[in-house]
């Protein structure tokens, strides 16, 4: 049946869940829903504790990062709003984490994302909510899909260099087309700032701490997370990557990516309640 076809609309229209598979989805082992938020005071005081063990000038994008990629991550989009409200209620800070929360995406999948960045777009004041790009940036066509190409190549060697060609050679043998996905659909495409991306752009420090951020709240990949931390230092010997953001030769040092690990730690322990795992707190 053609999905664009009348009656095929009108047919989708009548189709209900049964009451038993209704209970079956929301089944409360399941965890359907976020994580809730604890209250102000306790997340005010987490967002305190992250940023008082970092020096003093490390630029605000860092522990905003941080901040948004964990609580993606363990799924609390109210805990995402606070964090905004914390940082000052202030539409550059909204764009930041909008840009942090869309790269996620490459390490914890779509939902998260959609239901962060779907909360914070509820909270925002509508000042702020009109300052924000309606524009898409990384729409692949004709005149893009050669550079978005080269930069997931270039993203991918900077980060796995000298194992960039045998851990490609690894993910084919798994499935040819693994790599390719992984390369073009998102560090080329995702994880790569578009040339022409407007401020605030992530950049590559920012981006490995978000990979380090996501896989450490996830649990259970410590091998991707091991590689990524490599990343992250890489990025420090970079032309011109520490520069992207204030404190970013520190955030590439073994004291930086102990601070990135920790702070996550934290707020998995804080919002989850030290009971985490990927899909959210349950028994450790």
């Amino acid at each position: 049946m053609n999905p664009s076809s009348r009656l095929y609309h009108q047919a989708a229209a009548k189709i209900k869940l049964s009451p038993s598979l209704k209970a079956l989805v929301n089944s409360p082992s399941a965890l359907p829903s976020p994580i809730p938020a604890p209250s102000i005071s306790v997340t005010s005081k987490l967002f305190d504790t992250i940023r008082s063990k970092a020096p003093s000038d490390l630029s605000k994008k860092a522990w905003l990062t941080v901040g948004t990629a964990a609580l993606l991550t363990v799924n609390s989009p109210e805990a995402i709003c606070q964090l905004w409200d914390y940082a000052g209620k202030n539409k550059e800070d909204a764009r930041i984490m909008r840009e942090v929360g869309l790269k996620c995406i490459s390490f914890n999948g779509i939902p998260r994302t959609i239901n962060g960045l779907g909360a914070l777009r509820s909270h925002l004041p509508e000042d702020v909510k009109q300052a924000l790009t309606t524009k898409s940036y990384r729409q692949p066509d004709e005149s893009n899909i050669s550079r978005i190409t080269s930069q997931s190549r270039a993203l991918w060697d900077a980060i796995y260099t000298p194992h960039h060609e045998k851990l490609l050679d690894k993910l084919s043998a798994s499935h040819p087309d693994l790599p390719v996905h992984i390369l073009n659909s998102h560090y080329g495409a995702l994880l790569s700032d578009p040339p022409n991306l407007p401020s605030p752009r992530i950049g590559r420090v920012l981006t490995s701490v978000i990979a380090i951020t996501c896989l450490r709240a996830q649990r259970g990949v410590g091998p991707q997370l091991t590689s990524h931390v490599f990343g992250l230092m890489k990025a420090g010997i970079e032309e011109g990557a520490t520069q992207e953001v204030q404190g970013g030769e520190w955030l590439c040092s073994d004291e930086g990516a102990t601070w990135i690990i920790e702070s996550t730690d934290r707020v998995s322990e804080i919002i989850t309640g030290g009971k985490v795992t990927f899909g959210g707190p349950s028994g450790q």
